[in-house]
């Protein structure tokens, strides 16, 4: 009688410890309608970058020996659905999220009667797409060292917790961060400045309502025996910077129009009325080719990743143009010598810098 009843309680063990489950299911709860109270984004995808990726998280200690914890479905599922109960999409105009897993698992092991200890790390990277560019935003990155009876599955609230650190991470970084930071700039804007009235010793600043004067020439003839009576130096020059402001990206681009004193001259004689109109009317030629620069650059398609080269292949191009422009005036002109061209010049100038400065 006593040898049977060892035998059933051997088979009831037996039975026992083979009916235990080889993986466990963790099922993501909703999270808290509260977590969030304001935010601008929404979660687009979510990737599983783990080195061994799917549903598996790791293994927890039940019953006494380790399983397999697994999500209900493969971890770009679970966590997207997750995730997007706690940030959804209800403004066309929220950032679409892309949230890159790099590291979520468990382990879990028995230290003592009843006594669990275990670890949850996870580690995420978050970024958007602009323009079908990748532009890597912020990342974080976390562990959870914790202690537990082993009949309570604290493994739950820590997933929990540490999942619902990262999205409040990101919101908080949002918050902090938009209008500070390119990255999260949505549109370009483009402004220009141009310098006016800050003339310097050597510099005259183009000003339509401050015309050259002969006191500008203060440079020697560099030719002598030239023909020529005057000569002018002018050019234009630009500086850029960018700064984020509100959704956009503000790109400035300062314009400086200028006359060199010391590089320009007259002859004694030749100061005349006409001369300096002449030489006034390079000055203004610049000024043109700057409004065709600034033109061409409202036309081209800057984007807030590569806007630079742009700015600088238009400004090249723009100086050729300014070059070609101040050859075809002389060569027109005769050096001002010839007075009809001169005088058609003069009418065609004069036109253009007024539809520039009637639209300003």
């Amino acid at each position: 009688m006593k040898s049977k009843l060892v035998f059933l309680i051997l088979m009831l063990s037996y039975g026992y410890v083979h009916s235990q489950p080889a993986r466990i299911i963790l099922n993501l709860p909703k999270p808290a309608p509260s977590l969030l109270k304001s935010y601008k984004f929404f979660v687009q995808e979510v990737e599983d970058k783990r080195k061994e990726p799917g549903a598996s998280i790791g293994r927890v200690v039940s019953a006494g020996r380790e399983v397999n914890l697994a999500l209900s479905s493969p971890a770009e599922r679970s966590l997207l659905s997750y995730w997007s109960f706690a940030a959804p999409k209800n403004n066309e105009t929220y950032l679409p999220l892309y949230i890159t897993v790099k590291d979520f698992r468990i382990s879990e092991k028995k230290t003592g009667s009843n006594r669990i200890t275990g670890e949850m790390s996870l580690s995420v990277t978050f970024r958007w797409y602009r323009n079908m560019q990748p532009v890597e935003l912020t990342n974080f990155q976390t562990t959870a060292n914790y202690t537990r009876p082993e009949t309570d599955q604290a493994y739950e609230k820590i997933s929990e917790q540490i999942l619902n650190q990262a999205i409040i991470h990101f919101n908080t970084w949002m918050t902090n961060n938009k209008g500070k930071v390119p990255s999260l700039a949505r549109n370009l804007i483009l402004v220009f400045k141009e310098t006016r009235g800050s003339n310097q010793q050597d510099t005259v600043f183009y000003d339509p309502k401050r015309p050259l004067i002969w006191a500008d020439f203060k440079g020697q003839n560099r030719k002598p025996g030239s023909r020529y009576a005057a000569a002018v130096f002018t050019s234009f020059a630009y500086e850029g910077r960018s700064y984020p402001k509100g959704d956009d990206l503000v790109v400035e681009v300062g314009l400086k129009i200028f006359m060199v004193k010391s590089m320009s001259w007259g002859r004694a004689e030749s100061r005349t009325a006409s001369t300096l109109r002449h030489e006034q009317l390079h000055f203004d030629v610049t000024r043109i080719v700057v409004e065709r620069f600034k033109q061409n650059l409202e036309k081209a398609e800057l984007t807030i990743e590569d806007f630079d080269s742009e700015i600088q292949y238009q400004f090249i191009e723009t100086f050729r143009e300014m070059n070609r422009e101040q050859e075809a005036y002389d060569g027109e002109t005769g050096h001002g010598l010839n007075a009809g061209a001169q005088a058609a010049w003069d009418r065609k100038i004069t036109s253009e810098l007024a539809k520039i400065y009637s639209t300003q």
